[in-house]
Order: structure tokens, then C-alpha cells, then sequence
């Protein structure tokens, strides 16, 4: 539910929906205590003078070590494509970047650690990885209403809603989504097989986009492949010229509906990054196209050969990079693609016999050939698998279920931690005969990103762990602009549960706050964190202790908006905690 995208900008009054940030500058707010109140504000005034002083000599500081730990699954087979189970930490090679990385970490596929059992580690001493998150599936399906067509669509969506029962009664967790021209959540993340089967049904009964473009599309073709009265006359040019505006324009609402499909899937895999365990996403599509309406203007190029204006058209309508960016995303957030192509067959037309043009054949295979590219892009970029919508559906679903159980997890260590950078994985096995896949790379996040992926994973699986024991109080609304109401938000964390550092003279610590944003429809905005300092003087310290620590925002309400998760993180102990709250304030309609 739930995407959304990091590093938003500080701004009061920032707006709460959708790719916006949330929430106003935080401020932080003293203790009842008067001393404490100064403690706080002197706090404030200390950081603000520093900067326009020459530095302090510097002075001891104790930091926090973070250990990060890369997790990789990885699936082996044998030249028949049979799973190999039996692999050991010396027969795989990895590699970050380029170079190779010892594993700190594997965990073979094995009855012990499905059934949640310790797991010895492996023979050459490496250690065995830990069970609680990797224990747990998640597995999520997406219907991309925007590009689906009816035709296989029933035969897919029986198979899959089938599927999906019998993972739900093993204790999976399932979410359902789908997308027309907006995000839509179906279901909860839940182990409910009839929310499950309510929603596959629901599926079923919806209109897709998809069909009725493709009808839009059958019209253009045929008007292509009309005779032109005067075709070499001033008539003809004007009746060529009209056609390819009509073409571009088809083209260009084309682009910009699946560029807001790829972003909305790219925020939506951004908000399961939080979540543990390994995770499956089905995208069930026709496909998006990596080149929009290649085949128009390519029906239109073989239609007036060596017109001066369709050179270069072609390349403005490319979604090559947008589709990368998913793959990227996906694999920072350790989704793995399993694409459904919902199309009987490779090169059917979506037309009857009477709409049919002279080269539909050939139109319709380039066409698929161009949609297909995105649904093999994302399941190899991410290791995962592409699926024919054949009669042979149910049993390659089945290979999906045999594809995650049966993986190998390798863990290692790298020398960074955060650098915001996308790196490069590669893994081989050395036994002779065995080959492996794995996901292309990934997102070393900064600490900010993960702990706004962590607020993004409280909407989505709901709960709250809260060591700090943190609440979260919301204010009256105050009208803004635009009958837009402000509410304040107010994060409470007791000061005892807080990690100071004795630095002379004084007690230094440090708490971020993350806010998110979620609507009714699934939809979240931009993660906005802000970091608040500590430091309380020793004299005052006792008096600090008994008390606790606020931090304030300003929310500007969206209609729609429903709930907000707020983590409060202890930056010295490494303590976070979570708070989600139902958000009871209906904005006013204009």
C-alpha cells in the first residue's frame, strides 16, 4: 500500500498526498521541567552558533557500530532444470561490484528452517543465517489493469486465485493490488483465504483499460491502411500529417499513463521493504511496452516510406529506463518479479476478423515482442521467473512456490554501510553442471531510507513494535488554504528509555522521527524524517529522566488520507520504535 519515495524536501506545511511530503519542520519541545525546557532550546542555540565560529578542538565521541549484513537468495538447478538442494557454502562463488566477497552467512534450502527448527551451521563453519524473518512469505499480486485485455484474463485469474488458497492456507501472507489509473488495495496484507478469494473475484468483474485501448489502437491501423483520395496531392499530405498527429498523440497519452503505472509500482515495492521475510511480487499483465506504440509508427513508416517528419519519432516513446528503475527498486527492496503474461499466446490480436488490417500478424507480434520485453526484464532482473498463460499455468505456478522454498540464502558483510549506492551481485557455482540466478544488484540505503521503509511497512502488515514506548497524540484541525486542514502531530517518547552519552559536563543523545502518510486506496507519501539532538546538562539530568520528550509536526490532510505510521528512533541505542494511528479527521470537500 504504500509507495512512496525518499529524501523529500523540509518545507512547514509540505502537502500529504501522494509523492509529497507529508509534514511541516518538527520542532523539538522541552520536558514540563523548566530546566529541561532551556536545556532543549540552549540545545538549538548551541548548533546554530557553532556554525559560524571556527570549530571546537575535537573531543571523544562514542558511536554506535552497525553491522550490515547483505542477504542473497539464490536458486540452482541442473541442466534439466531440476532444483539442486544440496549445494555447500564452497561451491558458490559471489560477488559485489565485480569483486568476490566471503560469505558471512548461508542457509541451505531444508524441512528445519521452513518449520521455523534450528539450523546447524554449515560443515566448513560458516555460520547458519538467522531463521525468524527468512521463515517468513510474503507474496503480493499485482493486476495491471492499465495493460490487461480480456483475452486469457479468466483463465489466469482462476489459476492464480487457486494458487493463492493453497499458499494462504500454508501461512502465507498475501496482498492484493491492481492498477487501471490509480492504485487500488483489495485486500490487507492477510492469512484470510476468503479476503483473498473475495478479491480474485473482484478481478474478475473489473473493466481494464487495455481492452479499450487496444481498441483505440485497431481503429488507427485501419485508418492507416485506408486508400487516400489525391495521396501524392496537397489532400494526401494533409490527410498523411493528420494521421501521425493522431499516432503521437495516441502515443504520447500512452507514455504517460504507463510512466504513472511504473512509478506508482516502483513506490509500491519502495513500502514493502520493510517487511521481513522473503518476498514474492506477481505481476499479472500483457505486458508494458518498453518502446509505447512501436508498432503504429512502425505500420505508419511501412505505410509512406521515407517521410522526413517520423524520423526520430520512435525514440521519444521509450520506457527503458522507467522499467530499469522498477527492477532497481524491486531488487533495494528484496522483491522478486514473478510476471504473469495474461495473453493466451504470443501475436494475438486483440480485434475481431472485421478489424483486422492487411499485416495484423505482423503488427501483433511486434507488439507482444515489445511487451514481453518487460515482463522477461523484470523477472530476470529481480531472479525470479517469467509464466506463459498456457493450460500448463497451474503447475508453473507451483514452480514459484518450489522456486522459494528451495533457495539458498548467502549472507556477507560489505565495507559500506548506507552509501545510498546501487551495487552490483553475481553468483556462480562452481559444481560442473549447475547453473544459479539471483537478483542483478541492490540499494545500500541510507539509515534515512530504511527507517522510511520500516514507517511504509507498519501501514502495509500493521502492528507496532515499540521498545521506547512511544505514543503519538494528533491535535484539533485548523483550516488552511484551500479549506485544507492542519492537524498537529505530536511524537512523545519518555526520556529514561533514551541512550545519552556522558560527554563532560553534560548527556548527549539524538532521536530521528519518520512520518508517512497513508490513504484509503493504498496510495502513501514521501517518508519525511527529521533528526532532533539532546543535550541535557548533568545537574539536570535526574529531573530529565522523569520526564518526556516531545517532537511536533504540522500534517496538511488530503481527502482520502486515513493513517499515519511515525517511527522514533533512538540513533545512540539503535532502538526504533513504531506507532500507526487512524487518522478520524475528514477534510472539508471544495
Amino acid at each position: 500500500m504504500w509507495g512512496r519515495s525518499s529524501s523529500p524536501k523540509t518545507r512547514r506545511h509540505a502537502a500529504a498526498s501522494e509523492g509529497r511530503s507529508p509534514v511541516g519542520q518538527g520542532e523539538a519541545m522541552g520536558t514540563k521541567t523548566t530546566a529541561v525546557v532551556r536545556a532543549v532550546v540552549a540545545l538549538v542555540a548551541v548548533g546554530t552558533a557553532a556554525a559560524q565560529r571556527p570549530a571546537a578542538p575535537a573531543k571523544p565521541v562514542t558511536e554506535a557500530v552497525q553491522v550490515n549484513v547483505v542477504n542473497v537468495e539464490v536458486f540452482a538447478a541442473d541442466r534439466d532444470g531440476v532444483p539442486v538442494l544440496d549445494l555447500t557454502p564452497g561451491e558458490f562463488e559471489l560477488r559485489e561490484d565485480g569483486r568476490v566477497v566471503p560469505l558471512s552467512n548461508f542457509l541451505a534450502p531444508g524441512a528445519a528452517r521452513l518449520a521455523g527448527g534450528a539450523v546447524e551451521a554449515a560443515s566448513d563453519g560458516t555460520p547458519a543465517a538467522p531463521l525468524g524473518d527468512d521463515a517468513q512469505r510474503v507474496m503480493v499480486v499485482f493486476a495491471d489493469d492499465l495493460n490487461l485485455t480480456y483475452m486469457g484474463r479468466k483463465r489466469a485469474l482462476d489459476r492464480l486465485g487457486e494458487y493463492l488458497d493453497g499458499r494462504v492456507r500454508d501461512g502465507w501472507r498475501v496482498l492484493v493490488v491492481s492498477y487501471d489509473r490509480s492504485l487500488h488495495a483489495l485486500t490487507p496484507l492477510t492469512r484470510d483465504p476468503a479476503l483473498v478469494a473475495a478479491a480474485m473475484a473482484a478481478l474478475q468483474h473489473t473493466t481494464t483499460e487495455g481492452s479499450m485501448l487496444g481498441l483505440q489502437k485497431q481503429k488507427l491501423l485501419r485508418d492507416m491502411g485506408r486508400p487516400i483520395a489525391g495521396e501524392g496531392g496537397d489532400a494526401g499530405d494533409l490527410m498523411r500529417e493528420s494521421l501521425l498527429r493522431e499516432t503521437e498523440m495516441f502515443a504520447e497519452e500512452q507514455l504517460r499513463l504507463n510512466k504513472s503505472l511504473l512509478e506508482s509500482l516502483g513506490r509500491f515495492v519502495d513500502s514493502l521493504a520493510g517487511l521481513p521475510g522473503r518476498k514474492a511480487l506477481l505481476f499479472l499483465s500483457d505486458g508494458v511496452q518498453s518502446r509505447v506504440c512501436d508498432e503504429l509508427f512502425r505500420e505508419y513508416q511501412a505505410r509512406f516510406p521515407g517521410k522526413s517528419e517520423f524520423i526520430g519519432t520512435m525514440s521519444r516513446y521509450s520506457l527503458s529506463l522507467a522499467l530499469q528503475e522498477v527492477t532497481r527498486r524491486a531488487n533495494a527492496s528484496g522483491v522478486t518479479f514473478y510476471t504473469i503474461n495474461a495473453r493466451p499466446e504470443m501475436g494475438a490480436g486483440q480485434g475481431t476478423a472485421e478489424d483486422a488490417v492487411p499485416n495484423q500478424e505482423a503488427v501483433d507480434t511486434i507488439e507482444a515482442m515489445s511487451r514481453d520485453e518487460s515482463m522477461t526484464g523484470f523477472a530476470a532482473g529481480t531472479g525470479g521467473l517469467r509464466l506463459a498463460n498456457t493450460r500448463a499455468l497451474s503447475d508453473a505456478l507451483q514452480r514459484i512456490t518450489a522456486d522459494i522454498e528451495g533457495a539458498y540464502l548467502l549472507g556477507y558483510t560489505p565495507s559500506h554501510f548506507g552509501d545510498g549506492r546501487y551495487h552490483k551481485l553475481s553468483v556462480r557455482s562452481t559444481r560442473a553442471g549447475v547453473s544459479v540466478r539471483c537478483r542483478e544488484g541492490y540499494l545500500d540505503k541510507t539509515p534515512a531510507e530504511r527507517q522510511g521503509d520500516r514507517a511504509a511497512a507498519a501501514l502495509v502488515a500493521g502492528g507496532n513494535a515499540n521498545p521506547l514506548s512511544a505514543t503519538v497524540a494528533l491535535g484539533e484541525p485548523e483550516k488552511q488554504g484551500r479549506n485544507t486542514p492542519a492537524v498537529g502531530l505530536t511524537v512523545y517518547v519518555p526520556a529514561a528509555a533514551l541512550t545519552l552519552l556522558d560527554t563532560g559536563g553534560a548527556s548527549e543523545g539524538k532521536v530521528s522521527v519518520t512520518i508517512v502518510v497513508a490513504k484509503a486506496n493504498g496510495a502513501t507519501s514521501q517518508a519525511h524524517r527529521e533528526t532532533f539532538p539532546i543535550k541535557v546538562p548533568s545537574q539536570h539530568l535526574a529531573a530529565f529522566r522523569t520526564q518526556r520528550t516531545e517532537f511536533t509536526f504540522s500534517l496538511l490532510l488530503q481527502p482520502g488520507d486515513r493513517s499515519v505510521s511515525v517511527t522514533a528512533r533512538d540513533e545512540v541505542g539503535q532502538v526504533e520504535s513504531v506507532v500507526v494511528t487512524d487518522l478520524d479527521v475528514e477534510p472539508e470537500k471544495r
